[in-house]
């Protein structure tokens, strides 16, 4: 099931809480999946920006 369709954009230098807000849900886990391809990051299910940071086109 996908929910939502937004994607958030965070700058390298972001603030440590910010990073956090955005990878660990309310409960206290961590939001899944997640895509760590150098320095770049995806969380959720995203096909587009899966295929950007993996180099698909």
């Amino acid at each position: 099931m996908k929910v939502g369709t937004e994607l958030t954009e965070l700058g390298a230098a972001a603030p440590r809480e910010d990073l956090i807000r955005f990878l660990i849900h309310e409960d206290g886990f961590l939001r899944i999946p997640v895509l760590v391809v150098g320095d770049t990051l995806v969380r959720g299910w995203h096909e587009d920006a899966y295929r950007s940071a993996l180099g698909i086109r």
